[in-house]
């Protein structure tokens, strides 16, 4: 389109035009707008999307209207060259991000057309994937995909995510099999089946096929297959163990990347670790022994693993507990749920939920800020002290899944983003809160009337349903896996990164860092 037709677009009004043609005119100026990289075109659909938003909108249109406005603050954020950028924090970028999950919540999102479902789904994980925070990314496709498992835009994306995290692992199988997973969604692009959203252009297209080829060139993808599908390992020695993996696996709860795939048997252990770690003789004098980080981050996988099983058999127990006789409580009729089993719920979500404190712990150790340790907590550890203004050494960092951590504190913590990209953000730690400092009451779930009381209330009681709390667990639950997963991946980037400036000639000692016998995971193996 020339320019000065693009300015007439731009200069067109929508007061007399109704709501479904408003649309379609701003609809069309983004389009135009981002063919011709005309920022002003951008700004205009902006402005008539505030002037839509005073009317009132039928559900469709006004699920329709956040998903324009995010991609008018695309074609911003593409002019702007932002998208190449490694800067965190992106104005542009955090504006996509809102929209799309404002039109994700919609009333009116189930009923827009599939076609248009999975537009908004996968645009909001390209947003999460260019954060770094691959593991929602990946589940908000697959989102996409349950709807028209074909999608091939879904597929594309999924595909070079996939291909991305497997470089970012040391396991030579386990990257191997990502990378399986990313040549079959890149060939369902390259089908004869796959469902494109619109015409696009064929340097696109060749693009995905040369894609296509070069996974498959670079991979025996018939032997990985084989390797991943052939003798699936066991799932435990009894069928008690059994059933818990398997729903660890149902949940995706496991501490492995290949869980994120999804509940396949050869995921379903706790594999994921640290990266070998290089220290500087002169950075912890005194006996020769592995690096701390490496206890620390033992620790908090352990704490992890054992609140997950402790979340398991809190949701899975029907019998009552010995332990729970003979303990005399007045029935206050109003159901309340007391019990062994329900105490394991709440113990699994503190334990959860204080992960990522102590994951911030572990950020400012390794990463050498030197904050004062009183003050560091998983909202705060990438500031400067006393600031809402991120560190230096983060600004311009290209450590992709360090970023990616950042933005799910900032998703939990930051007020504009959690309350439209997170909204129970705010519910997650005032029951966090409840739990730790006051009296979290909880009720049979049947029982609706009992919900979290609003934060701030005067009255240091709340109620709450058991049905709540447990789904509010197993949210804490997947975010404190995510944030180990992020944070192991994190120290490998670091530690690739220090290897590749270190000095030519510099002496380097090995020791050797062998798994811990299970025989020494009982309380006294003595």
């Amino acid at each position: 389109m020339k320019r000065d037709d693009l300015e007439m677009l731009r200069q067109r009004s929508i007061t007399k035009l109704d709501d479904a043609a408003a649309l379609k005119h701003i609809g069309d100026l983004i389009d135009a707008s981002d063919d011709a990289y005309f920022e002003r075109g951008a700004d205009r659909a902006l402005h008539l999307l505030e002037q839509l938003s005073i009317r009132e909108l039928e559900e469709t249109h006004g699920a329709t209207a956040e998903y324009f406005r995010a991609n008018a603050w695309g074609v911003k954020e593409k002019i702007a060259s932002a998208s190449s950028s490694v800067t965190w924090e992106h104005p542009a970028r955090e504006e996509q991000i809102l929209a799309l999950s404002r039109a994700v919540a919609h009333p009116g999102f189930s009923k827009l057309h599939k076609i248009r479902r999975c537009q908004v789904l996968t645009n909001r994980a390209n947003q999460l994937f260019a954060m770094g925070r691959l593991i929602d990314a990946i589940e908000g496709w697959r989102a996409a995909l349950r709807i028209i498992p074909k999608f091939a835009i879904a597929h594309a994306n999924l595909s070079r995510c996939l291909r991305r995290y497997g470089a970012l692992l040391e396991n030579d199988e386990e990257r191997a099999i990502l990378w399986m997973h990313a040549h079959d969604s890149m060939a369902i692009v390259t089908s004869t089946t796959a469902v494109f959203d619109a015409p696009y252009p064929k340097a696109i297209l060749q693009t995905f096929a040369t894609e296509a080829k070069r996974y498959a060139d670079g991979l025996d993808i018939e032997q990985v297959r084989a390797l991943f599908e052939g003798n699936p390992p066991s799932l435990g020695r009894t069928k008690a163990e059994r059933l818990y993996r398997q729903w660890s696996l149902d949940k995706g709860l496991f501490l492995h990347p290949l869980n994120d795939l999804g509940a396949y048997p050869i995921a379903a252990f706790d594999n994921l670790h640290l990266p070998s770690i290089s220290e500087q003789f002169d950075e912890r004098p005194g006996a020769l022994s592995p690096p701390a980080v490496i206890g620390f981050f033992n620790q908090i996988k352990q704490e992890y693993v054992s609140a997950r099983y402790m979340l398991y058999e809190g949701l899975s127990s029907t019998k009552f507990h010995f332990s729970d006789r003979g303990v005399r409580l007045a029935d206050t009729l109003d159901y309340p749920l007391h019990s062994l089993a329900m105490e394991r719920v709440r113990t699994a979500y503190r334990i959860a939920y204080s992960l990522l404190d102590k994951v911030a712990f572990l950020v400012d150790f390794y990463w050498k800020l030197e904050k004062h340790p009183d003050h560091i907590n998983f909202k705060n550890v990438w500031m400067v002290e006393g600031k809402k203004q991120l560190l230096e050494r983060f600004r311009d960092s290209e450590n992709w899944p360090l970023r990616g951590l950042f933005w799910l504190s900032k998703e939990l913590f930051d007020e504009k983003l959690n309350s439209t990209t997170s909204p129970d953000a705010r519910e997650l730690y005032g029951i966090r809160n409840a739990l730790e400092h006051k009296c979290l009451q909880v009720h049979f779930g049947w029982v609706q009337s009992y919900k979290l009381r609003a934060p701030g209330s005067p009255d240091s009681r709340r109620s709450i349903t058991s049905d709540f709390l447990e789904e509010k667990a197993l949210r804490v639950m997947k975010m404190a896996r995510s944030a180990l997963v992020q944070l192991a991946l994190a120290i490998g980037v670091e530690e690739q990164a220090r290897e590749e400036n270190r000095l030519s000639g510099t002496v380097i000692l090995s020791m050797p860092n062998y798994a811990l016998d299970d025989e020494f995971k009982r309380r006294d193996p003595m």
